[in-house]
């Protein structure tokens, strides 16, 4: 019952989401972008290391900067800079690196211009960011108390690519870069080996084994592509119909801390609504 639920939510928010931002007509003010992105390319410098974490690969990161100064391809270029301004210590470290990266903000510096315009790229991602940020965090306060995760990444930098998480089932906070996996899905979505929903799939947690019931949200921008992904895990054994704390979680998940509607409804007796918004 909790995931029909669950999964009910979804389809609403996903659906709001994509007549909001992908059925959009697009706007004569929005700046277009050529080229593939980032991690389309061979020399992604995104990296698994050896201990399973993601790193920033600099050989890899200076062959991308001499490509990019070789052939024009603003939308990877753009996504680079991005990359680059949020791991800015780790490219710092590399004097070649920094040498490259001016020349590419040189090579690419018209197309830089717009992005600081009222309606630039960076504004326009930043406030579809927020609205992603809104609409996880109320999913999470909605759930909270139950073990249905609710995380919002940034995908442009894998390194910190957690924004928003809510219901946390592992020991993951804001700001952590996104699992191996993660970045896999990144891919696949940059390559079209995936698109748009993908629900009810399971997974098992490296470090615990504890089983997940997952699903993936890709959120994409007409000009920018990929942005963000909103994804949900539930615990599978903590909401099996045999876990001696069901009934304590279904007490969690009716709960209602924000207390009745009467302000805004201005129902005088303390009814519930009559129909919810």
């Amino acid at each position: 019952m909790i995931t029909e639920i669950v999964s009910a939510v979804l389809g609403a928010s996903a659906a709001a989401l994509v007549t909001h931002f992908v059925g959009r007509s697009l706007s004569p003010k929005e700046v277009s972008l050529n080229g593939q992105a980032l991690v389309e390319m061979a020399d992604y410098p995104i990296k698994v290391g050896n201990n399973g974490l993601l790193r920033l690969d600099m050989p890899s990161f200076e062959r991308v900067c001499q490509e990019l100064l070789a052939h024009y391809n603003p939308r990877a270029a753009i996504d680079l800079l991005y990359l680059a301004e949020h791991n800015r210590g780790v490219v710092e470290r590399s004097a070649s690196a920094v040498l490259l990266l001016d020349k590419l903000r040189n090579r690419y510096r018209k197309k830089l211009r717009q992005l600081v315009e009222p309606q630039s790229l960076v504004a326009q991602r930043e406030h579809m960011l927020q609205q992603f940020q809104k609409i996880t965090a109320g999913l999470g306060d909605t759930f909270a108390g139950v073990p249905i995760k609710f995380v919002l990444h940034d995908t442009r930098d894998p390194l910190h690519s957690v924004s928003v998480i809510k219901n946390s089932i592992t020991d993951r906070k804001e700001g952590d870069q996104a699992s191996s996996f993660g970045e896999d899905v990144i891919r696949a979505y940059a390559t079209n080996r995936w698109a748009g929903v993908r629900h009810s799939y399971r997974l098992r947690h490296p470090k615990n084994g504890r089983e997940v019931k997952a699903t993936t949200i890709s959120l994409e921008d007409r000009t920018l592509g990929l942005v963000a992904f909103l994804c949900v895990n539930i615990d599978i054994a903590r909401l099996s119909p045999d876990s001696p704390e069901l009934k304590d979680l279904a007490a969690k998940l009716v709960a209602t801390p924000g207390g009745w509607g009467a302000q805004v409804f201005r129902i005088p007796d303390q009814r519930p609504p009559t129909a919810v918004p």
